[in-house]
């Protein structure tokens, strides 16, 4: 009877889970079906603007990955191959969706061209990613400025000298009185 009891609470709270997952995940759908609002020569000249963007984000993993090797550090240069090989496949991908997108706004046709467009967005925003995650393989921050400057500012109100040690007066040593005369 019990065990029967655990089994409906647990079907309960699953069931209870599902339809609050669902609930959550409503709103953070996305409607691909939204045509994109280019013209086509816009959307052309945004697409070779991703693909430079990619051809730059490729020769500096490059360069990464010649630091490596220069380096001799088989750890990072592996990190950096395996980013840099994904990286080649997108570009691959990236050079096919290109010939494809020109033929299809030759042929005007704005259904296929927004699917390679958006195959196009999809691949350059892997490719960032890619080229990141080689930065911290290699172990460069991307968003370092510059060395650390740390200024210290100390209120003129807070005493000098270390707050942990007090200052004891310095005790008198003296005998004390004989606790027995007999002794």
């Amino acid at each position: 009877m019990r065990s029967q009891l655990n089994v409906i609470a647990a079907f309960i709270a699953l069931a209870g889970a599902t339809v609050a997952f669902a609930a959550v995940n409503e709103d953070a759908s996305i409607d691909f079906r939204k045509s994109i609002t280019l013209s086509p020569q816009e959307t052309q000249a945004q697409a070779k603007d991703y693909v430079k963007k990619m051809q730059e984000t490729q020769r500096r993993v490059m360069q990464l990955q010649s630091k490596a090797r220069k380096d001799k550090d088989m750890v990072k240069l592996n990190c950096v191959n395996d980013k840099l090989t994904q990286l080649n496949g997108h570009m691959v991908v990236t050079n096919q969706s290109m010939s494809t997108l020109a033929l299809d706004i030759a042929k005007s046709d704005d259904t296929a061209r927004q699917h390679e467009f958006t195959r196009i967005t999809i691949l350059y925003q892997k490719v960032v990613t890619l080229g990141t995650e080689a930065e911290q393989c290699i172990g460069e921050d991307v968003s370092y400025v510059g060395a650390t400057r740390v200024d210290v500012e100390i209120d003129p109100r807070v005493p000098q000298g270390d707050p942990t040690i007090p200052d004891l007066p310095v005790p008198v040593v003296t005998r004390p009185p004989e606790a027995s005369p007999f002794v």
